[in-house]
């Protein structure tokens, strides 16, 4: 069955606030002349106020154009606050010659929206080399951010650390891997992402589309692409020109991420009316473990469904499955299995063991995420 056979089985409600939401970003949909109630929160959830038709946002009562554009306005004042932190701390860890890739925030919106303002973001995303975590965190913790005292001992399950800073400048989440999922996405080849954005005269790296795509639709799809931002970034990263469709289906194909990246091309024509390059086409022929995750990611969207509502409303043994089948390798399925199981640092948090006791930490992961559907 592929996409549009499926798509066809999930007819969107005329007068939803999805519909109403696409007609305001320009797209195909229900024209929001007379806004349905929490249209206002429906954006603000999934975080698409800056992306708004200006036209289209013209078009509707003054009142409820008047709190979107607020929104919009708080959306800016955000990103500029995001921004300069992260001028600031790039330039902090190139002097210090730590390699570092920004991820999602007001670098991926300048790329592929050519605007740093023009997505939502609450904090900021930076990913340094494993080896190169204590240097990197010496940066950090020179810049006021609070940094653990032990950061060796950090799980292996734990791909990101939460940093905060006693003033309230913004989080940063330091992440030692791409992905939750240990896959050979970058490695040690820190060749091929390549790419750099212009923030108001610094120059910050940042993911190279090619690699991004695949990037972006293995993030969403842990979440279940419950968020309208996350597909419209992959939308404009893929209409970026010169974007490389067959580099970034060889990435896909090399990490084993082609079931989410399927998923969200479906997602992609469903919503957006959006055609896959010829190269990438194939991967929205679904298959059932994929179908199953296309109608998942649509009521999340409908719903404006937080993580909790998604690890419940799916159950943890289906999640699991998902997970397992939507790899093409053995290999890939195992890995996946694995890390399931490998305590993170919140499992730790969750409950202390005493160090002879540490062996029994994958049944706290157990117990744990068996407690989110409760």
């Amino acid at each position: 069955m592929n996409g549009a056979e499926v798509q066809a089985r999930m007819p969107m409600p005329s007068a939803s606030l999805l519909g109403q939401s696409l007609w305001l970003l320009g797209f195909a949909g229900e024209p929001a002349l007379a806004p349905a109630p929490g249209l206002e929160a429906f954006v603000r959830h999934h975080g698409v106020a800056a992306l708004l038709d200006a036209g289209r946002l013209a078009q509707l009562p003054e009142e409820r154009a008047a709190s979107l554009k607020a929104e919009q306005r708080q959306v800016v004042l955000r990103a500029l606050q995001l921004t300069g932190t992260l001028r600031q701390l790039s330039r902090r860890l190139s002097a210090a010659n730590i390699d570092y890739l920004a991820l999602k925030g007001p670098a991926l919106a300048r790329q592929v929206h050519g605007d740093c303002a023009a997505r939502t973001a609450l904090d900021l995303d930076i990913l340094v080399r494993p080896e190169q975590w204590p240097a990197a965190l010496e940066v950090f913790a020179g810049l006021g951010y609070l940094t653990p005292e032990a950061p060796a001992a950090l799980p292996s399950g734990t791909h990101e650390l939460l940093l905060r800073h006693p003033d309230g400048l913004p989080c940063v989440e330091l992440h030692r891997r791409l992905l939750r999922r240990r896959h050979a996405l970058l490695g040690d080849d820190w060749s091929c992402p390549g790419g750099s954005v212009d923030l108001q005269g610094q120059a910050v790296a940042t993911l190279a589309p090619a690699i991004g795509l695949p990037y972006l639709a293995a993030h969403a799809g842990q979440h279940l692409f419950r968020r309208l931002i996350w597909l419209l970034d992959i939308l404009a990263l893929m209409r970026l020109p010169g974007f490389d469709a067959a580099q970034a289906a060889r990435i896909a194909r090399q990490a084993d991420l082609e079931g989410p990246l399927g998923v969200c091309l479906a997602l992609l024509e469903r919503l957006f009316g959006f055609a896959a390059p010829a190269e990438l086409a194939a991967l929205t022929n679904l298959g059932r473990a994929q179908r199953v995750m296309f109608e998942a990611a649509l009521r999340a969207l409908q719903g404006c469904h937080s993580d909790a509502q998604v690890a419940q409303s799916l159950g943890m043994a289906r999640r699991v499955w998902l997970d397992l089948c939507l790899q093409r390798t053995l290999a890939g399925r195992l890995q996946s299995l694995c890390d399931w199981f490998s305590p993170t640092g919140k499992d730790l948090a969750w409950l202390r063991l005493p160090r002879a006791a540490a062996f029994l930490y994958p049944l706290v992961r157990l117990a744990r995420l068996v407690s989110r559907e409760r």
